[in-house]
C-alpha cells in the first residue's frame, strides 16, 4: 500500500459526496460523486507511482 499526501482533488470529491449524502441528493448524483472520488483516487495513485519511478 502506498502512503502519500492526500491530494486536494480527492479531498474535494469526498467532501462533495458527504454534502450530497447529507442533503439526500438523488441516487444519480450520489453515484456520480462516488465515481468522482474513485477517479480522483486512481489519478492520485497513478501520479504517486510515476513520482516513485522517477
Amino acid at each position: 500500500m502506498l502512503i502519500y499526501p492526500i491530494p486536494v482533488a480527492v479531498t474535494q470529491a469526498r467532501v462533495q459526496l458527504v454534502v450530497d449524502q447529507t442533503a439526500k441528493a438523488p441516487p444519480d448524483t450520489i453515484n456520480n460523486d462516488v465515481l468522482e472520488v474513485l477517479t480522483a483516487t486512481d489519478e492520485a495513485e497513478h501520479e504517486a507511482l510515476l513520482d516513485r519511478k522517477a
